[in-house]
């Protein structure tokens, strides 16, 4: 069962593309999500999230793309996903990493 997401935000920097050899791109920015919260001494508070995601595409709709600039607000839909890499830390030490994604399949300009 994967996990859905629906995530209401703003782009930390513009969309960055990434075409394939075979045509397909991908389309890779961050989005943030802010909480509003009161502390224990009564104080407002906020607490800001980010969020990595990915559109895997067959077509690059350039104008859309262009509207995916930092600060502007969106929907994203999607799925959660996972990638493992390693990570080298010096010649002898590495570490192996595993990244949260949101797989989008839906982007909407709020």
């Amino acid at each position: 069962m994967e996990a859905k997401v629906f995530l209401t935000g703003n782009l930390g920097n513009d969309a960055q593309v990434t075409n394939f050899s075979n045509g397909n791109a991908v389309i890779e920015f961050s989005i943030a999500t802010n909480q509003f919260y009161t502390d224990k001494n009564g104080e407002a508070q906020q607490k800001t999230t980010w969020h990595d995601c990915k559109r895997f595409v067959r077509e690059v709709n350039t104008a859309f793309i262009e509207k995916l600039s930092k600060g502007a607000s969106l929907v994203v839909a999607g799925s959660l996903k996972y990638e493992e890499y390693v990570k080298e830390i010096s010649k002898t030490k590495s570490v192996n990493i595993k990244r949260a994604y949101i797989d989008v399949k839906e982007i909407t300009l709020a």
